[in-house]
């Protein structure tokens, strides 16, 4: 069992390795055109859904609070994204980075070529099989999330 667990892993491994490289390779001309980089890019796909702080950027890149600070203040140069302050009843101190209408751009490019890459890899799969993966994907994502927020 444990040697087919470690088999499991060392796939996921260089999945995730192949995944994040096909990516970069993907994305390389539109990152150019915005000027960005790679982290760059994963920062505004993770303000997509909704504004974040630094400190919140800075867990979910697994990096230091100097580093996502470089990061987002290339990004407001960029004009693709800007700091907003909250509400009244929420801490003053904290400033949430939120998408300007260019980031929102950016993103919708990055989207496409997204999804046309999607379509191509899977274009001989079914949708059942696709459906089934992605269910696996979600248990797994989701106990990944709750083991995260307990160590």
């Amino acid at each position: 069992m444990v040697k087919h667990l470690q088999d499991h892993i060392q796939f996921l491994e260089q999945f995730i390795n192949n995944v994040n490289a096909l990516t970069a390779k993907m994305l390389k001309d539109l990152q150019n055109e915005y000027e960005i980089s790679l982290e760059q890019s994963n920062v505004l796909g993770m303000l997509n859904k909704e504004p974040l702080t630094i400190s919140e950027i800075t867990q979910r890149q697994g990096v230091n609070k100097a580093a996502v600070s470089r990061r987002i203040k290339k990004l407001i140069d960029a004009k693709l994204v800007k700091l907003d302050k909250p509400n009244l009843n929420i801490d003053q101190r904290l400033k949430f980075i939120t998408l300007t209408d260019k980031g929102r751009a950016y993103l919708k490019e990055r989207n496409a070529i997204m999804t046309d890459i999607a379509q191509d890899i899977t274009n001989d799969l079914n949708s059942e099989d696709i459906e089934n993966v992605r269910q696996v994907l979600e248990v797994i994502n989701h106990r990944i999330k709750t083991y995260s927020n307990h160590k």
